[in-house]
C-alpha cells in the first residue's frame, strides 16, 4: 500500500495528461499478473503482490505545454476572460469530466482541432449536515486545454441550454510565449515583408467615367523557417473626389517558402467625382496566420503607395465643323477641330467649358487608346483660334467664342480602323488648371 500511495503520489505532483493511461497500465498489469501466474507457479512465487511492480519513469524534459483561460462567470449563459496564458505544464485529461460545458478548440481558419467535456466553475460541493451539489448564480475558473502552435480560439458552450457562453482568444497569449521562448520546438521564426506595391493606371481619367487601375504587391519570407502561411490583406483609400470599388479590405492566404516571393494582383474601378488631381492609397500588408509563428521585424510588414488620378472635364468636340462625315486622311495636311464653349449640362457635360481658355501647348489628338497611353499629335500651329464655330448638327452657331484647332493625323495618332477621335488638353478652371477630354466619330480615309 505504501508503494501504490508513492504511485499516486507521484502522478499527482507531475499532473501530466498521461496520468489515464499510468492508472491503466498498472490495473492491466495487476489483473493479468495473476492469469500469467495460473500458467506457471514459479512466476507467481517470484512476483507475488505489486510492490515489484516499478515505478513509471516520467520524462521531465517533456515540451508538452497547456494554455490557460481564467473566466468568470456572471450567469450560465454570460461570462468575460479574465486572463489567458501559456503554462509550461502538460494539460491534465478531460475524459471523465461530466458534459456541463463543451470546449470547442479552434485553428485560425476556423476548422476545430479538439471538443472535450469541461467541469463548469458553477458547479461546487457544499458542506453542511451532509456533502451536496450546488450551482452557484456566479464564479470564476480556469480552463487548461492542451497547447497547440495551430490553435485561435476556445469556445466555451453550455451543453444543456446548447449556447455559447463566451470564445476565447487564445493568440496573444501563444504570441506572448513565443516571443519569450524563441527555442521552443513549437514556435518558429519568419521574416514577412511586403516588397513592392505597384499599382497601373491610365493616364488619365474622364469625370464619371469608369476606369480600371491594377495594383500589383509582391510578398516575401526571408526565413529562417519556412513555408509560413500568411494574410495578406489590401485595402484602398480614396480621397476626395475620387472613388475606387471594392472599397471593402481584401484578404489572401498565401504559403510563403523561404526565398520564393509571390506577386499578387488586384484590379479596381476608379470613378472620378470631380476634376483635378485626385489620391488613391493602395496599401499591403502581410503577417503570420498563426500564433506561434514570429515575425522580427514587423516594420517591413506593411507598405502603402499613392497614385494620383488626373480627372479631366469632358467636353464636346466637333471634327471637320460643316461636315458629318468627318473624314480624316492619315496622310493629308491639317485637320480643324472645334472645341466647343459649353454651358453646365449642355450637350450632357456635367461642368462649364470655356474653350478659349485652352493651353495650346499641352493639346494633343488621336485616339482614345493613344491618348491614354500618352501618344497623339500637337496642335499644329502652336496655338488656339477663337472662332463662333458649327455646333455638332453642323447648322448652328450659338454665338459665344468656341477654339478651333488645327492637328496633322499621322499613323502614330490614329490607324485605319479608328471610328473616333479625341482631343486631350488643358484649360484654365475656375480655380486653376484642369484637364479636358472630348472625342468626335470620324471615318478614316485613304
Amino acid at each position: 500500500m505504501n508503494r501504490l500511495h508513492h504511485l499516486r503520489h507521484h502522478l499527482r505532483r507531475h499532473r501530466y495528461r498521461s496520468l489515464l493511461s499510468v492508472i491503466t497500465v498498472v490495473v492491466l498489469t495487476l489483473l493479468i499478473a495473476p492469469l500469467h501466474g495460473s500458467a506457471d507457479s514459479s512466476s507467481r512465487l517470484d512476483d507475488p503482490d505489486p510492490a515489484s511492480i516499478p515505478l513509471p519513469v516520467l520524462d521531465d524534459d517533456d515540451p508538452a505545454k497547456a494554455v490557460v483561460a481564467r473566466v468568470t462567470f456572471s450567469s450560465r449563459t454570460q461570462a468575460t476572460v479574465d486572463r489567458t496564458s501559456v503554462s509550461l505544464q502538460r494539460a491534465h485529461t478531460h475524459i471523465g469530466d461530466p458534459p456541463i460545458l463543451k470546449l470547442s478548440l479552434t485553428d485560425v481558419d476556423g476548422q476545430v482541432i479538439d471538443r472535450m467535456d469541461a467541469w463548469s466553475p458553477l458547479w461546487v460541493y457544499s458542506h453542511g449536515d451532509r456533502e451536496r451539489m450546488d450551482v452557484k448564480s456566479s464564479g470564476s475558473g480556469s480552463f487548461i486545454v492542451p497547447f497547440s502552435p495551430a490553435l485561435s480560439t476556445m469556445t466555451i458552450t453550455d451543453t444543456a441550454l446548447n449556447r455559447d457562453v463566451v470564445t476565447v482568444d487564445v493568440k496573444p497569449a501563444i504570441r506572448d510565449f513565443c516571443v519569450s521562448h524563441p527555442a521552443d520546438p513549437d514556435c518558429l521564426e519568419s521574416d514577412l515583408s511586403v516588397d513592392s506595391v505597384e499599382p497601373r493606371a491610365p493616364l488619365f481619367a474622364v469625370l464619371g467615367k469608369p476606369v480600371t487601375v491594377t495594383v500589383a504587391s509582391t510578398v516575401s519570407n526571408a526565413g529562417p523557417d519556412g513555408p509560413t502561411d500568411a494574410r495578406v490583406e489590401r485595402t484602398v483609400t480614396a480621397g476626395t473626389g475620387v472613388t475606387a470599388t471594392p472599397a471593402a479590405p481584401d484578404t489572401t492566404e498565401v504559403g510563403l517558402a523561404v526565398g520564393t516571393p509571390q506577386r499578387l494582383e488586384k484590379t479596381y474601378t476608379v470613378t472620378c467625382t470631380e476634376p483635378g488631381a485626385r489620391t488613391l492609397d493602395f496599401t499591403t500588408a502581410v503577417a503570420p496566420e498563426r500564433a506561434s509563428v514570429i515575425d522580427p521585424q514587423e516594420a517591413n510588414n506593411r507598405r502603402t503607395t499613392r497614385l494620383t488620378v488626373d480627372c479631366a472635364v469632358p467636353v464636346t468636340i466637333n471634327i471637320q465643323p460643316g461636315t458629318t462625315r468627318n473624314p480624316v486622311n492619315l496622310n493629308g495636311g491639317v485637320l480643324p477641330v472645334a472645341a466647343l464653349t459649353t454651358r453646365a449640362g449642355e450637350y450632357g457635360n456635367p461642368l462649364a467649358f470655356d474653350a478659349t481658355t485652352i493651353n495650346a501647348a499641352s493639346l494633343h489628338f488621336g485616339s482614345p487608346s493613344v491618348l491614354l497611353l500618352g501618344g497623339g499629335v500637337p496642335e499644329a500651329h502652336g496655338r488656339i483660334h477663337p472662332e463662333n464655330s458649327l455646333e455638332l448638327d453642323e447648322v448652328t452657331r450659338d454665338r459665344d467664342l468656341d477654339a478651333v484647332l488645327h492637328f496633322q493625323p499621322r499613323s502614330q495618332a490614329m490607324t485605319p480602323a479608328d471610328t473616333s477621335a479625341c482631343v486631350l488638353g488643358r484649360f484654365a478652371g475656375p480655380s486653376g488648371p484642369l484637364s479636358f477630354y472630348g472625342c468626335d466619330r470620324v471615318t478614316v480615309v485613304p
